[in-house]
């Protein structure tokens, strides 16, 4: 179960940062916030779309 959450993690961060760079966002910006909060990047990125 512990892996199945990391890897959902890992995924989830970077399908924000994915979106977050296709929307122009610096990297910056996207490796505080992903790194920080990478399911609520998702899905904030999710809902902006």
């Amino acid at each position: 179960m512990r892996r199945v959450i990391f890897w959902g993690v890992v995924i989830s961060g970077a399908v924000a940062a994915a979106l977050m760079y296709k929307r122009g966002e610096s990297l910056g910006t996207i490796a505080k916030d992903v790194s920080r909060r990478p399911v609520r990047s998702m899905v904030r990125e999710l809902r902006s779309v």
